[in-house]
């Protein structure tokens, strides 16, 4: 992660499916990758804590470490939909699962937020809404 510069990890489990009870049942189908669980910087600075404490901080298994379960989402979902998730779960990061339970991207409050500004600014721009004294475009970046 810091090599990287990333805030979290997915953590992946070898599986059959998007059911991970589809491991016991023998299945010969395609193993697939199955996100089961996320680490993220809020998770590795309590551990830290935790740690400091007991001394055990390169012991620990991601596994012990990782958010669980894996709060998702699938790409149909709206914007909405997913930052209403993440207001509800306490999230700042959220997988993005198809519908055979593969990882295909991660959606974030700095995204989110990049969203909303550039809609934002489209609006200002687009309603020529500019405000006496204070050049909001230019401090928003609009050209």
């Amino acid at each position: 992660m810091y090599e990287d510069n990333i805030g979290s990890i997915v953590i992946l489990k070898e599986g059959t499916g998007s059911n991970l009870d589809d491991d016991v049942s023998g299945s010969t189908s395609e193993k697939k990758e199955i996100p089961i669980g996320i680490v993220t910087e809020r998770d590795i600075a309590r551990t830290v804590g935790f740690a400091a404490k007991h001394s055990i901080f390169g012991d620990i298994p991601l596994s012990e470490l990782m958010s669980k379960p894996l709060i998702t989402i699938q790409p149909s979902a709206s914007l909405k939909d997913a930052v209403v998730l993440m207001q509800q779960k306490d999230i700042r990061r959220l997988p993005i699962i198809d519908k055979d339970g593969q990882l295909v991207g991660i959606i974030t409050q700095k995204d989110i937020l990049r969203a909303v500004f550039k809609i934002f600014k489209k609006t200002i721009k687009d309603q020529g809404l500019i405000s006496e004294g204070f050049d909001l475009l230019g401090f928003l970046g609009a050209e």
